[in-house]
């Protein structure tokens, strides 16, 4: 059991590597278990098809980020400084986490946006993201439609990642900086005006 679980995952970690490579389309099975070091016959003792694999790689890249995000809202709850300043931290740290992990975020790009997830996988990582949806759902304004508004913030945020890791933009604090402000300016009015005010900070 133990074996097959280390194959499951060297699998998976492997398909991510394969699909920031060579993307998507050119993929195939027998690059993947090259990859993982392990026989192409074997992928599918541990999975019922290429596509479940696919998912399965997609799943595990969701849970690492809803895990991470889970762990650093604990900033947003910081009294003493202004409400944009927090919201910048959370987004510099989600920045850099995202960044940092190259081959994840290339295969997660390629994965996301393409016809196999919205019909093998997007379900489960909408499920994925409820609890984290759930616990910021009082930040904002009652009328504010809040799945609409951190899928916005989403999707913008793998636009800019997608923009630097493609060499148009610079990974720098400037880029940084720019992003954030693009994404904070269509939150912000949507945000609780006396969790603005109470900390220190205005819309603007």
């Amino acid at each position: 059991m133990k074996r097959e679980r280390n194959a499951k995952q060297a699998f998976i970690e492997g398909t991510v590597r394969v699909v920031a490579r060579d993307g998507l389309d050119k993929t195939t099975t027998k690059a993947i278990a090259t990859e993982a070091g392990l026989s192409e016959a074997y992928i599918y003792r541990c999975f019922e098809s290429k596509e479940a694999l696919l998912c399965a790689a997609f799943h595990m890249e969701d849970v690492a980020f809803a895990y991470f995000l889970k762990q650093n809202l604990v900033g947003m709850h910081i009294q003493n400084a202004p409400w944009k300043d927090r919201a910048f931290q959370l987004w510099s740290a989600s920045w850099r986490f995202i960044l940092g992990r190259k081959d994840d975020c290339l295969f997660y790009l390629r994965y996301y946006y393409s016809a196999n997830c919205r019909t093998y996988a997007y379900e489960e990582h909408l499920q994925c993201f409820q609890e984290l949806f759930a616990a910021v759902e009082q930040t904002f304004k009652p009328e504010a439609n809040v799945n609409m508004l951190l899928h916005q913030v989403f999707d913008t945020m793998l636009s800019f990642a997608a923009r630097v890791l493609g060499g148009e933009m610079p990974d720098d604090d400037a880029t940084t900086q720019w992003a954030f402000e693009q994404i904070y300016s269509f939150v912000v009015p949507n945000v609780r005006e006396e969790l603005l005010i109470s900390a220190g900070s205005t819309p603007t």
